[in-house]
């Protein structure tokens, strides 16, 4: 696909919702399941979505068309819920090699999107998303035109905090999701259940 001077592209980090402490039939931490909160927060969230765009404010960020996330049962379970939830056919694929990853996983993983999507959504863990939002965001002495500057964004994003369930919306500067990097983004919005 060729690049486009000028695009914008659109990531939606969410961590996953609330997780039992303990596996069921001793599985390890992968096999944690979510619980009634968790399963309540990540519908609630994704009947939110199936209201269209501007959904939480966000007025010129379209929804997801693609999804990724963690194999692990917790993030694997949120997604599930989301989607359902949605009611809108959004591929979702899910990979080993983000659980328990480093941002700078995360981050290869979004660079292979296609570029044909929009918008994506990545569900996860914490504190990898958190370090990757912080990571995308520029730091405080840069200035920025947007709605949320880019000294505002990092400072919007540690005082919102990260919670289960919470999402950060980032508005990205680049053509092609090959061209994610770190400092290439703003903060269009950060918001944490109830939904």
């Amino acid at each position: 696909m060729t690049k486009r001077p000028g695009t914008i592209k659109y990531l939606w980090l969410l961590r996953h919702g609330k997780a039992a402490p303990h596996a069921l039939q001793g599985g390890g931490d992968k096999e944690r399941p979510l619980t009634g909160r968790g399963r309540r927060d990540a519908t609630a969230f994704g009947h939110r979505l199936a209201a269209g765009r501007g959904v939480f404010g966000l007025h010129d960020v379209p929804l997801p068309d693609v999804a990724i996330c963690s194999a692990a049962s917790r993030t694997r379970e949120t997604a599930d819920l989301v989607l359902a939830a949605m009611a809108k056919e959004v591929p979702l694929e899910s990979f080993h090699s983000l659980y328990g990853a480093s941002p700078d996983s995360v981050l290869q993983c979004i660079r292979e999107l296609d570029d044909g999507r929009e918008s994506a959504l990545v569900v996860g863990h914490n504190p990898t998303l958190y370090q990757l939002a912080w990571e995308l965001l520029p730091p405080a002495d840069i200035e920025s035109d947007d709605d949320v500057g880019a000294g505002e964004g990092r400072s919007t994003l540690q005082n919102h905090g990260f919670p289960t369930c919470a999402l950060a919306v980032l508005r990205l500067e680049v053509a092609s999701w090959g061209d994610v990097d770190y400092e290439c983004g703003s903060l269009a919005g950060v918001v944490s259940p109830p939904y």
